[in-house]
């Protein structure tokens, strides 16, 4: 879950949550700002993400289809101040290993367990 406007300025409340893959999190808070990617959020939940260039890129919630009636707007948020941003001196987190190996690390281990 991911605030659209960052706490604390924004509420952790419906209107303000959406679903993100860990892709498009890093995308948002890696590569975001007035010069990067953007996200604006609709009261219906259609999230907006503007590319450095300016393209639009339009997502709905899809509980739409299967739960129309839950998919009713929202209050509209409204910031509680201005956000320093959440993103100074942080940089894109690196691996110290490699999927495989966290993958045979674990196979490994459950191997000792069953002996």
């Amino acid at each position: 879950m991911d605030h659209t406007i960052p706490w604390p300025c924004g509420p952790t409340a419906a209107s303000n949550l959406k679903c993100l893959c860990r892709r498009h999190h890093l995308l948002k808070t890696f590569w975001g700002g007035q010069s990067g990617w953007r996200d604006e959020q609709l009261d219906d939940g259609t999230v907006i993400w503007t590319a450095p260039d300016g393209r639009q890129y339009i997502t709905t919630p899809g509980s739409r289809l299967l739960f129309p009636e839950l998919s009713e707007p929202t209050a509209t948020v409204e910031a509680r101040g201005v956000s320093a941003g959440h993103t100074g001196g942080l940089t894109m987190p690196r691996r110290k290993t490699t999927r495989a190996q966290d993958r045979a690390s674990r196979i490994q281990r459950e191997r000792e367990l069953n002996g």
